[in-house]
C-alpha cells in the first residue's frame, strides 16, 4: 500500500511539473507578433516638421526602440530607447537631421517585451527630403489701407501650401487658391491696432514644413473714430436686460447684469464670428457694389463709446458696425450674393443673420425682429433677409450692419463705395489680371 501511494505521489509530482512546464512553454510562445508602430506622417516631402511615432504591445509591452534614417549610403541614427518597466504602449516624437534634397527611408525598429529576446517589427517608411520654401510672387502692387478698413493682396506660390495668407500682428487672414493658380487673401488694419504694429506679410507653408513670409508695398490713410456718449437708464435696464437671464441665472442686479452682457457676451460674440468666417467659400460670391438700406446713420464704425449710469461712468466699448434707422420694421435687404452662415439669436445682436459672400468677406445683420431666411440658403443681392428691430441691446428700432473679414469687423462705408470698391478690389480680381 505504501508504494503505490509513493508511485501515486510521483506520478502527481510529475504531472504538475509538465503542466507547469506546458504553461510556461504557452506563455513563452503564445506572443508571436512585436510592437505595432504608427507614424505620422508615414510618407510625403519633409523637413522642419517633426514626426510622431505611436508604439503599442498589449501582451508582452515595450521592450526597446531603435530609429534611423537613411539616404543612399548614408545612415544617421535618430533615437535608441529602452522602456524599463515594459510598458504596453508609448509616443515618440522626433525630427530628421539634415540630408541632401530627395528620398530617404526612416526604419523604425521595436522589440517587445516577451521570452526568448522578445519579438521585432522592422518597418521602413519612404520620404522626400524637401528643404526649399515656397517662393512668393506678389502680383498686385497698390494697396491703400486705412485703420479700421479693408484691403486685397493677389499672389502666387511656387508650390501648393497647406497655410498661406497674410499675418497681421496676432491675426492671420486666409489666402484662398483660385482657379487661374493666384491666391486672393483679403486682409484687414485691425480697428484696435496701432499704426506702428501694422506690418502685414504674406506667408506660406508648404507640406514639408518650410515657410516664405514677403511684405509688400502699403500706404496707410489715416482715420479718426468719433467718440460718443451713451446714458443707460433704468428704463432701458428694464425693458433690455430680462432677454439675457438664460445666459447669466445667478444675475440678478440689472446693471450688473448690463455689464456682464456688454462686457464678456460682447467678447464671445466677436470671438464666434472667427469661427463663422472660416466656413467661407473660397472663390467670390459677390457681385458688383454692396448695396447700402435705406435710412439714417445712427452710429458708425469705431465709434468709442462711453456709458454712464446715473451720472458715473461705468463702462468703455467700441461699435463695430454702422447703425441705420428708417421706419419700424422696414425690410431689410442682403448688400450682396452669397450664402446664409447663420440666421438665428446672437447675444448683443438679437435676431441676426451673417451672409457669406466668399474670400472670408461676410456681412452680418443685427437686431432684427423677423428673420426670413436660413442657414445654408443662397441669396442673391437685394432679397429680403428679415425686418428691422430692438432684439438684442439695441435701444430702438433700427438695423446693426456689419462687414467682416475673416471674422474681423471693417468700416462697411469701403464697402458700399463704388470707386474704393473698383480701385481696392474689383480691379484686382478681374479676369484680365
Amino acid at each position: 500500500m505504501a508504494f503505490k501511494k509513493q508511485k501515486a505521489g510521483k506520478l502527481f509530482s510529475a504531472l504538475f511539473i509538465l503542466l507547469v512546464a506546458g504553461g510556461t512553454l504557452f506563455f513563452i510562445f503564445r506572443d508571436k507578433d512585436g510592437p505595432e508602430l504608427a507614424l505620422t506622417p508615414d510618407s510625403g516631402p519633409i523637413s522642419l516638421n517633426p514626426l510622431s511615432l505611436a508604439l503599442k504591445d498589449e501582451n508582452s509591452g515595450l521592450q526597446n526602440l531603435t530609429i534611423k534614417v537613411s539616404q543612399g549610403e548614408t545612415q544617421i541614427p535618430v533615437l535608441a530607447k529602452t522602456y524599463p518597466g515594459k510598458p504596453r504602449q508609448g509616443t515618440e516624437t522626433f525630427q530628421i537631421p539634415k540630408l541632401k534634397e530627395g528620398e530617404f527611408q526612416v526604419e523604425v525598429s521595436a522589440r517587445d517585451g516577451s521570452f526568448l529576446g522578445g519579438n521585432l517589427t522592422k518597418v521602413q517608411y519612404n520620404f522626400f527630403y524637401d528643404s526649399t520654401p515656397p517662393v512668393i510672387s506678389l502680383e498686385t502692387r497698390a494697396h491703400n489701407i486705412r485703420p479700421g478698413g479693408s484691403g486685397l493682396v493677389v499672389y502666387s506660390l511656387s508650390e501648393n501650401a497647406v497655410r498661406t495668407g497674410i499675418k497681421v500682428g496676432e491675426r492671420f487672414f486666409p489666402g484662398y487658391l483660385q482657379p487661374s493658380g493666384k491666391y486672393y487673401a483679403l486682409f484687414a488694419f485691425p480697428y484696435n491696432l496701432k499704426r506702428k504694429e501694422f506690418q502685414p506679410v504674406v506667408i506660406a507653408e508648404d507640406q514639408a514644413g518650410n515657410t516664405s513670409e514677403n511684405g509688400f508695398y502699403f500706404h496707410v490713410v489715416q482715420k479718426r473714430f468719433r467718440r460718443d456718449r451713451i446714458n443707460v437708464s433704468d428704463g432701458f435696464l428694464t425693458a433690455k436686460m430680462p432677454q439675457f437671464k438664460r445666459d447669466f441665472p445667478n444675475i440678478t442686479d440689472n446693471l450688473d447684469m448690463f455689464l456682464k452682457v456688454n462686457q464678456d457676451m460682447r467678447k464671445d460674440n466677436r470671438q464666434r464670428l472667427y469661427g463663422y468666417g472660416e466656413g467661407t467659400a473660397s472663390q467670390p460670391l459677390w457681385e458688383g457694389n454692396f448695396l447700402r438700406q435705406p435710412g439714417s446713420t445712427m452710429a458708425t464704425f469705431g465709434d468709442i463709446r462711453s456709458y454712464y449710469y446715473k451720472g458715473k461712468k461705468v463702462d468703455t466699448q467700441t461699435h463695430l458696425g454702422v447703425d441705420l434707422a428708417s421706419t419700424a420694421q422696414a425690410p431689410i435687404r442682403s448688400a450682396n450674393s452669397g450664402k446664409v452662415v447663420f440666421a438665428g439669436f446672437f447675444g448683443i445682436y438679437g435676431n441676426c443673420v451673417i451672409v457669406d459672400h466668399g474670400l472670408g468677406l461676410q456681412t452680418l445683420y443685427g437686431h432684427l425682429t423677423r428673420i426670413d431666411v436660413k442657414e445654408g440658403q443662397t441669396i442673391t443681392k437685394g432679397d429680403i433677409v428679415g425686418t428691422s428691430g430692438t432684439t438684442g441691446m439695441a435701444g430702438g428700432d433700427h438695423l446693426h450692419f456689419g462687414v467682416l473679414v475673416s471674422g474681423l469687423p471693417v468700416n462697411p462705408v469701403e464697402w458700399w463705395d463704388s470707386h474704393w470698391l473698383q480701385d481696392n478690389i474689383s480691379r484686382k480680381i478681374s479676369p484680365a489680371n
